[in-house]
Formats: C-alpha cells, structure tokens, sequence
C-alpha cells in the first residue's frame, strides 16, 4: 500500500488553512473598514450638504440685502438731487438778499454823522415853523 508524502502533504494543508485564515482575516479587516469608510463618508456628504444648503440660503440673503440697499441709494441719491438743487436755489437767494444788505451797511461812525445831520435839518426845520409867525 502506497501511503505518499504524508509529511509534505500537512505542509501544504497547514500552508492553505494559513492562507484560508489570511484570507478570512483580510476580508473581515477590509469590510470593517470598508463600512467605517461609508459610515465617514456619509456623515462628511450629510455635513457638507447642510453646508452647503446653509451657504446658499446665505448667499441668497445677501443678495436681496444687496438689492435693497441699492433701492436705498437710489431713492437717496434722488433725494441728494433734490437738496442739491434746492440749495443752489436757496444760495442764490441768500447771494440776492446778502447783496442787498452788506451793499447798504454803513459804519457806526456814518450812522452818527447822518442822524446828527438828520437832528440838525429837524432842529432848523422846527426853527422855521416856530418862527413862521413871527
């Protein structure tokens, strides 16, 4: 009876039920990991996406804030027209009437003369009509 190579063949068993367990083990570590992967990348994807959404509700914000605040500086820069254009009237007017005043301003010492002048042609008048009679 022909037994073969007993001792070889275990060497070769034991080398595959080696290998077999590598295998198992590998494939248990790769699909743990595999899974803590996906777990990581859906809660990166679910953050990112709320990011993402918030971000653009932002920026939406933003942009009707921008909108409105042009509105704004429309209706201000009409207003700053207005006031322009009125001032310019009023300063007119003030040149007008600032004319008029300052171009017949006398000094308090011209002031003085004239009434003095004044009282005297008073005095000579009431002189006359009180010597009219006479």
């Amino acid at each position: 009876e022909y037994k073969g190579s007993q001792d070889a063949s275990k060497g070769i068993l034991g080398m595959l039920e080696v290998i077999l367990t590598d295998f198992s083990r590998t494939i248990t570590t790769v699909t743990e990991e595999e899974e803590e992967a996906e777990s990581d990348f859906q809660t990166f994807k679910t953050d990112n996406e709320k990011d993402t959404e918030a971000k653009e509700d932002d920026v939406k914000l933003k942009t009707q804030q921008i909108a409105d605040e042009n509105d704004k500086l429309v209706g201000y820069q009409g207003d700053l027209k207005s006031a322009s254009e009125s001032l310019e009237e009023v300063a007119k007017e003030l040149e007008k009437l600032h004319a008029m005043c300052i171009e017949a301003e006398e000094t308090y010492e011209e002031r003085v003369a004239k009434r003095e002048k004044e009282i005297e042609a008073l005095k000579q008048a009431h002189d006359i009509l009180e010597n009219w009679d006479k």
